[in-house]
C-alpha cells in the first residue's frame, strides 16, 4: 500500500518519463511536485518504490524510470482521464464527410488517423462477417475478349476480378449465368452462397444455361474474398521508431504477428466494452510483450464487434490514448451504422 505522497511522486515520474524519456532525478521531481519537503525525502520515497518494484534505475543515471509494475499500477489506480471526446468526434465527423464507398476504406482512413495523430502503429479489424450478404454479381466487357467481374455485399465492399473468355462462351451466355446466380442469391449470405456452389445451383445452371464449370469456380474464389478477414493497419513504419532494440529478425516476426487477422483476434479478442490495457509481460503473445497494447471494440447492432487497438512502448501516453480510442470507438460504431 502506497502513501499519498509515494502515489504523488510515482504519478508524477511515470508523467515526466512518459513525456521526456529521460530518467528522472530527485531534483527536478522536487520541482514539478512542489511538495513542502526536501529532496533527501524525494530519495527516499523513490527509493522505497523501487523496493516495491514500481521503479527502477537506470546504469547510466542516478533517476529513476517507471517499471512495468509501476505503469500497471497506475493504470489501475492513478491514471485519470477526462473522456470529452467532442473534438475526436468533430474531426472523424469531417473526416467520414468523404462518404467512403466501403467499409474497408473506412477502417483504413481511421488507422491512419489514428496513427497520425499518435506517433504509434494502429489496428484495426471489422465485425466478423457472418451476416455479410450478396447484394449483387455484375459483368462489364472491358477489351475484346477480356472481362471484369464485380461482386458487392450489403457492407458496401467490392470485389472485382479480370478474366479472359474461355474458348466458345460468350458474354450473354456468361450475362444469363449471372442474372440467374442474382436471382437466386442476391439477398443470401455469403456463407449461404458458398454453400449453394457445393450443391443445387451447378446442377439447375446445367438445366437451364450452359455453364462453363470455370465461372462458377471464379463466383466462388470472390465469395470467398469478399469475406476474407484482414487487418487494417495504420502507421506500419512507426514500429520502427519504438522497436529500435530489436532485432531485423524480431521486427520482421512482429509484422506478421500483426498482419495475421486469426492471431490478432486471439491477441485482442477478451476485449470488453472498455479500454483493455496490456503492458509488457501481461501480452499473451511473446513478440508483443517489450510492447503496450491498448484495445477497444465498438459494436454494429445485429453485426457483432470489431476492434481497434494501439502499439507502442510501455512509456505511451495511457491516459490520453484511452480518451482518444473512446471518441474513436463511439465515431466508427455510429458510422459503420450506414454501411450495413
Amino acid at each position: 500500500m502506497l502513501t499519498e505522497r509515494q502515489r504523488i511522486i510515482l504519478n508524477a515520474i511515470i508523467a515526466d518519463y512518459i513525456h521526456s524519456g529521460k530518467a528522472v532525478g530527485s531534483k527536478a521531481l522536487l520541482v514539478d511536485i512542489k511538495l513542502p519537503v526536501s529532496s533527501a525525502t524525494i530519495r527516499n520515497e523513490m527509493a522505497h518504490l523501487e523496493t516495491q518494484g514500481l521503479l527502477r534505475k537506470e546504469h547510466t543515471s542516478s533517476g529513476r524510470v517507471p517499471s512495468q509494475q509501476g505503469y500497471r499500477y497506475y493504470v489501475d489506480y492513478l491514471m485519470s482521464w477526462n473522456q470529452s471526446t467532442n473534438r475526436i468526434q468533430a474531426e472523424l465527423r469531417q473526416m467520414f464527410s468523404r462518404r467512403f464507398q466501403e467499409v474497408d476504406d473506412l477502417l483504413q482512413q481511421v488507422t491512419k488517423y489514428l496513427a497520425d495523430k499518435t506517433g504509434l502503429t494502429v489496428l484495426a479489424l471489422k465485425p466478423e462477417t457472418r451476416d455479410v450478404r450478396l447484394s449483387g454479381l455484375q459483368l462489364i466487357p472491358t477489351d475484346g475478349q477480356q472481362v471484369m467481374a464485380i461482386l458487392v455485399t450489403n457492407d458496401g465492399q467490392t470485389v472485382s476480378q479480370s478474366f479472359r473468355l474461355p474458348k466458345g462462351a460468350t458474354v450473354q451466355e456468361l450475362q444469363a449465368i449471372v442474372s440467374y446466380i442474382n436471382g437466386k442469391l442476391v439477398g443470401r449470405s455469403i456463407h449461404e452462397a458458398l454453400d449453394s456452389l457445393s450443391g443445387d445451383l451447378p446442377l439447375d445452371l446445367e438445366r437451364t444455361i450452359r455453364s462453363p464449370q470455370a465461372f462458377l469456380q471464379l463466383f466462388g474464389d470472390m465469395l470467398s474474398r469478399s469475406i476474407q478477414d484482414k487487418v487494417f493497419m495504420g502507421g506500419r513504419l512507426n514500429i520502427m521508431d519504438f522497436a529500435a532494440g530489436a532485432s531485423l529478425k524480431d521486427v520482421k516476426t512482429l509484422f506478421e504477428l500483426l498482419e495475421d487477422p486469426i492471431e490478432m483476434r486471439h491477441v485482442i479478442g477478451s476485449v470488453n466494452d472498455g479500454i483493455v490495457i496490456q503492458i509488457g509481460d501481461e501480452n499473451i503473445n511473446a513478440h508483443l510483450r517489450p510492447y503496450s497494447l491498448m484495445s477497444t471494440r465498438y459494436a454494429v447492432p445485429r453485426h457483432g464487434f470489431g476492434e481497434l487497438a494501439i502499439l507502442g512502448p510501455t512509456s505511451i501516453p495511457y491516459a490520453e490514448l484511452a480518451n482518444l480510442l473512446t471518441g474513436v470507438k463511439q465515431a466508427v460504431a455510429e458510422e459503420l451504422l450506414e454501411y450495413y
